[in-house]
C-alpha cells in the first residue's frame, strides 16, 4: 500500500529525492533489524547502518532517517543520529583527515515520539500492516535499507449485528419465533483472544430488558450466521415487545465503537384467541417490516437504552439460562451454533 493512500491529506510527507553520492562520507548498509512491528503493541525501531568514505575538515553531521513506500522520493521523518566520525592529521601540511568509525552503528527510535498524531492513529487502526523501507541521509549522501518493515496491523474489530430478521411478528404467548441474525466485524477482523458472544433478549412496551434468553458464542476471525428460536414466555399480556440482540454484553473484546451493538425490532403477543393476519409493527427507524417478518436494525437511541445490557433486578423475576458451548466443539462444528431457548429456569 502506497504511503500516499494512508490517509490524504493527513500525513506529512517530506521531499527525499535520491541524489548522486557525491559526499566522501555517505551512508550504507541500511539494515532493518525488527521488520515486524505491530504498533501500538511494539514501538521502538531498530535500525543498523555503516558511515563510509572520509572527507577534509569534516566537523561532524547527522544521519537523518526516514520512513519511505516509494523508493525514497517522499517519506516520514523518524528522526536523526550523530554519525561516529572522527579527525586527525593526515596529508600534505598537516590537513585534517575524517575518517567514520568502521563498526556498525544503531539507530534506536520510539515511533510515538516522532510521528504526528495523524500518522499515529492512522497506524493504530490499521487492519493491515503498512511496509516501508528506511531512508538514511548525511550531506547529500542517500541509501535505502536492503529489507522493509511492516507497522501497525493489529487494529481493533468493531462487532455489530450486520443484518437480521424475525418471523413471525405477531404471536402468542407460548408461541415460538425464529431469529436469524449475522454478526460481523464492520472494521478489522479478531484474530485472537476470547470471542465475543451474540445474547438475546426480551423487552416490554418502554424497552425494559425482562428477560434473557440465553447467548451463543461468535465464530472467529470474521464473524458468524445465527438461527436463534426462542419462546414467547406463556403468561405474557397482549402487547408491544421487542427482542434485543446484543454482541459482546460482557465487555470482552475493545472494540473502536461500543456503541453499535444492540439490534432489536419490535414484536406484537396477542391474545391465544386472536386469530388473523400478521400485523406490522408502526413505521418507525428500529424496526422495518416486510409482512410477516421484522428485520432487525440499529439507531444511537436503542443502544443507549441498553448500555449495559444486562437483566435488571427484578423480585420473582426467572432468567433463562444460557446454554454451555463447549470452546473445541463450537470450532469442530461451526455450522451448529444454532441456539434453542429451553424453558429452563433458574432457580
Amino acid at each position: 500500500m502506497k504511503l500516499e493512500k494512508i490517509v490524504v491529506g493527513l500525513l506529512t510527507t517530506t521531499a527525499l529525492c535520491c541524489q548522486t553520492a557525491l559526499a566522501s562520507i555517505y551512508p550504507g548498509n541500511v539494515d532493518i533489524v525488527n521488520t515486524d512491528l505491530p504498533y501500538p503493541n511494539q514501538k521502538v525501531l531498530e535500525v543498523d547502518y555503516h558511515m563510509f568514505g572520509s572527507e577534509i575538515f569534516n566537523n561532524g553531521n547527522t544521519v537523518n532517517f526516514a520512513l519511505t513506500q516509494d523508493g525514497g522520493k517522499s517519506g516520514i521523518n523518524i528522526g536523526r543520529d550523530f554519525a561516529d566520525i572522527s579527525c586527525g592529521s593526515g596529508g600534505l601540511g598537516g590537513t585534517m583527515r575524517c575518517v567514520p568509525s568502521s563498526s556498525t552503528q544503531t539507530y534506536r527510535v520510539n515511533l510515538d515520539s516522532v510521528l504526528s498524531e495523524q500518522n499515529k492513529k492512522v497506524l493504530a487502526d490499521s487492519c493491515v500492516p503498512y511496509e516501508f523501507k528506511v531512508k538514511a541521509s548525511y550531506s547529500i549522501s542517500s541509501a535505502l535499507s536492503f529489507n522493509t518493515v511492516k507497522i501497525g496491523g493489529e487494529g481493533a474489530p468493531d462487532w455489530l449485528v450486520s443484518s437480521g430478521s424475525f418471523s413471525p411478528n405477531q404471536v402468542a404467548a407460548g408461541d415460538q419465533v425464529v431469529i436469524n441474525a449475522v454478526v460481523s466485524s464492520a472494521n478489522c477482523a479478531q484474530k485472537s483472544g476470547t470471542a465475543p458472544t451474540l445474547a438475546v433478549f426480551l423487552a416490554n412496551a418502554d424497552k425494559q430488558l425482562i428477560y434473557f434468553y440465553g447467548e451463543t458464542p461468535i465464530r472467529l476471525p470474521n464473524g458468524s450466521s445465527h438461527t436463534i428460536t426462542v419462546p414467547m414466555l406463556s403468561g405474557l399480556t397482549a402487547g408491544t415487545y421487542y427482542l434485543v440482540l446484543a454482541v459482546d454484553r460482557t465487555n470482552v473484546v475493545a472494540e473502536t465503537n461500543e456503541n453499535n451493538n444492540i439490534a432489536m425490532g419490535k414484536i406484537t403477543v396477542i391474545d391465544s384467541a386472536v386469530g388473523g393476519q400478521s400485523i406490522a409493527p408502526e413505521n418507525e427507524q428500529s424496526a422495518n417490516t416486510s409482512g410477516s417478518m421484522t428485520y432487525l436494525s440499529r439507531t444511537d437511541e436503542d443502544n443507549q437504552n441498553f448500555v449495559d445490557p444486562q437483566l435488571p433486578v427484578t423480585p420473582g423475576m426467572q432468567v433463562l439460562k444460557s446454554r454451555e458451548i463447549n470452546q473445541d466443539d463450537l470450532f469442530n462444528a461451526i455450522n451448529q451454533l444454532d441456539a434453542v431457548a429451553l424453558p429452563e429456569h433458574q432457580e
